[in-house]
């Protein structure tokens, strides 16, 4: 192989490897978006006509949003992971992805639930910018807990970040700047 072919496919494989951490940050940045209750967030992860998925929704990113931020907003704690994304390369400028998703949280009913299922997504780099441009969610497992009343409180050594949303002062903005 030559220099110059060597370089090239140096190249090209930085190239991919950058494009493979950009679209982890914006997993990672999927869950933070809900966990902050913040939709300009969620923005950054999904196109606006981005066609999503979820079962009981049908239909495009700009529409869901809202539906998904009113759900998130209703629970008094939350939580969301996604770990273990594969994620597979079609051309410079489309990715697929499949990730494991956990995510529950507890109402102010004292009910718990927990949901595990898998994230299908299509991801465009559309002027430099990762984004999902179709998502699919699978449910895998549901666990749905009602506690008795008095027995679901939080250790109060240990407490939640509140307000759970952008005007947290823990609350850091980490967005469009890091996959930009």
């Amino acid at each position: 192989m030559s220099v110059e072919a060597e370089l090239k496919a140096l190249r090209a494989e930085i190239e991919q490897l950058k494009s493979r951490e950009q679209i982890r940050q914006q997993i990672t940045r999927y869950g933070r978006g809900q966990e902050w209750l913040d939709g300009s967030l969620m923005d950054e992860v999904f196109y606006d006509d981005a066609h999503v998925d979820f079962g009981f929704f049908v239909g495009e990113w700009k529409d869901y949003k809202p539906v998904l931020m009113e759900i998130e907003a209703h629970g008094e704690t939350t939580f969301h992971l996604c770990a273990a994304p594969q994620i597979e390369f079609e051309g410079e400028n489309k990715a697929y992805a499949e990730v494991y998703g956990i995510a529950g949280g507890r109402g102010h009913d004292g009910k718990t639930n927990v949901f595990g299922g898998r994230y299908f997504d299509v991801w465009e780099r559309r002027e430099k910018t990762w984004k999902i441009a179709r998502r699919i969610f699978k449910l895998d497992w549901h666990i749905d807990h009602q506690f008795p009343q008095g027995e679901a409180v939080m250790h109060p050594e240990l407490e939640p970040a509140k307000p759970r949303s952008p005007q947290n002062p823990l609350f850091r903005r980490m967005g469009a700047d890091v996959t930009g």
